[in-house]
């Protein structure tokens, strides 16, 4: 009797440790996965930092914006520019105002990361960051 239940206690023992590595590879399968999210993310969000400061400074230097951004493969939608790019997406939103010495075209670029969650049924991109832009075009004087 006595042998038997040292049999059960050693038995209970080792399902105990096991269910404790269980648990800890959970918890670092946890872990490494939200680091890979995490790196993956800033390796887009990168990316898009120089894709969005090309396409302003493409929009300062262009004569037309509207057309410089259909040239840069953008497409018109509700008064905003769009611009799918895989795993993030740009808005570019502006608006000329004229002024008495010529145009002042502001705008912003904006990039959204696509977040990937199956769970969700409808997941809204998360906002990475927006620039400002500003582009004056005076009046040639006579």
């Amino acid at each position: 009797m006595r042998n038997r239940n040292r049999s059960n206690v050693l038995l209970v023992e080792i399902l105990i440790a096991v269910l404790f590595f269980m648990l800890s590879a959970t918890v670092l399968v946890r872990v490494f996965v939200t680091a890979r999210n995490m790196t993956v993310r800033s390796g887009v969000e990168s990316v898009a930092v120089a894709d969005a400061q090309n396409v302003a400074e493409s929009l300062y230097a262009a004569g037309d914006v509207d057309q410089a951004l259909a040239d840069m493969g953008f497409y018109s939608s509700h008064g905003a520019w769009t611009l799918d790019r895989g795993d993030y997406t740009l808005y570019v939103d502006g608006k000329t105002e004229p002024t008495e010495a010529g145009e002042l075209w502001s705008g912003t670029v904006s990039a959204f990361y696509k977040l990937r969650n199956p769970d969700a049924a409808r997941a809204e991109d998360e906002q990475l960051f927006s620039l400002t832009c500003t582009r004056y075009k005076g009046v040639a004087q006579s």
